[in-house]
């Protein structure tokens, strides 16, 4: 018997116990979802070389398939979700999901790599439409006081792509070929939309009545504040990051062969980081932002001042891992907390903004800086971006938004 995909209007934080498709069977879609599209964007770092190699361009110009999608996601997930804003979420949701699918596919076919591109552009697209509505969905399937473990919960499919999905992605792409590998991750795409699509439609509270301008509403201005001060940080995260492997040998004195073992205790740390995220965010809904945020500025300065030692550099490059594993997932069920239910989508797509501009920026930021001061400059500069976050998280926390204030600070 066919599920029944007439929207239900539910109150913001029910739980829609109506459902055809159970939450956790969403949820779990929602984590496909999230680990399709990521291995989806992600996966040409690892193909660069053939891709190059098969369109007869430089591997500098191939990158231009990475580069464009960021751009791409900045610039289009606001417009989008406000075209999109009176239509089911869910379905949205899997529309964007098959868009980007048959873009991966596009991309697979292209005969040149301007064809490659504007396939990529049209799937990054896609990608930052299910990026801005994953996190509101989320909210609509549980109730506000488990909000962070469900986010953490999704938030699994990014962390196992990046662990998974494109390190198996790059070595299809040595046996299969490019094209026949992007057209696999394509795949990957169908099953969670399908899900969704069937799944009865759940509309909140509010949904779509923000027509106007979204920014004069009183819940605007924190989501925005929030945001930039996030930004702030991700900003000093990646400057520092991106340039782990010059920090842990030139700064601390670890020979290069320990570089992988160092980006495995970082990456190992950052799953831990993940796994706390869930009920650290339900337990400490207000303050479990601003902790982490004032964590992450004190690991980077005690980086800088003590991280010249290569155990000690070792130790608070674990402490990092675990901080940038929490940041993601507190921050976006945060926003989503203090979004009062008609802007939650909007805010959904500010948040995934603000995490590209950061992520942008301190890459960006990173590079002059190294180039200019060296090691210590570089930790300095991520330092100091990353208080300047702390500052404006620390400096007004914003309440809970009416519709959302199922969770409370526990005892």
């Amino acid at each position: 018997m066919a599920c029944d995909t007439t929207p239900v209007p539910v109150p913001a934080a029910a739980l829609p116990g109506a459902a055809c498709a159970p939450p956790q069977r969403t949820l779990t879609a929602l984590t496909a979802a999230a680990f399709a599209t990521v291995t989806i964007e992600l996966s040409p770092t690892g193909l660069l070389p053939v891709i190059a190699a098969d369109l007869a361009v430089s591997p500098s110009a191939a990158g231009s398939l990475v580069a464009t999608w960021a751009v791409t996601l900045a610039a289009t997930s606001l417009a989008l979700v406000r075209a999109t804003r009176r239509l089911p979420r869910q379905r949205v949701l899997a529309v964007a999901l098959l868009v980007c699918g048959a873009a991966t596919l596009a991309t697979a076919a292209a005969p040149s790599l301007g064809a490659a591109v504007v396939a990529r552009v049209v799937g990054a697209a896609a990608h930052g439409l299910v990026w801005a509505l994953l996190v509101p969905h989320v909210a609509d399937l549980v109730p506000p006081e488990r909000l962070g473990r469900a986010v953490s919960t999704v938030l699994v499919g990014p962390t196992a792509a990046s662990v998974l999905g494109v390190p198996v992605a790059a070595s299809l792409g040595g046996v299969l070929g490019w094209r026949w590998t992007l057209a696999l991750l394509a795949a990957l795409t169908l099953p969670p939309a399908l899900v969704l699509v069937r799944g009865r439609t759940v509309r909140r509270d509010g949904a779509g009545t923000a027509a106007g301008a979204w920014w004069r509403h009183p819940s605007a201005r924190p989501v925005l504040r929030t945001a930039g001060g996030t930004a702030a940080l991700l900003a000093g995260h990646f400057a520092a990051a991106t340039y782990l492997a010059v920090l842990v040998t030139d700064g601390a004195g670890l020979p290069g062969g320990a570089v992988p073992a160092v980006l495995f205790v970082f990456g190992l740390a950052g799953v831990l980081g993940l796994a706390v995220a869930g009920p650290l965010s339900d337990r400490r809904p207000a303050t479990a932002l601003p902790a982490v945020a004032v964590a992450f500025a004190a690991g980077l300065a005690a980086l800088l001042l003590v991280g010249t030692h290569p155990a000690v550099a070792v130790t608070l490059v674990a402490i990092w891992g675990v901080l940038i594993g929490l940041l993601p997932p507190v921050f976006q069920t945060r926003v989503t907390r203090i979004a009062a239910p008609e802007i939650r989508d909007v805010a959904g797509a500010v948040a995934i903004t603000a995490l590209n501009v950061g992520i942008a920026a301190g890459a960006a930021l990173g590079g002059l800086v190294l180039a200019r001061s060296g090691p210590t400059g570089l930790v300095l500069a991520a330092a100091g971006a990353a208080a300047a976050g702390a500052l404006v998280l620390l400096v007004r926390r914003p309440a809970v938004a009416p519709g959302n204030d199922g969770a409370r600070e526990a005892p």
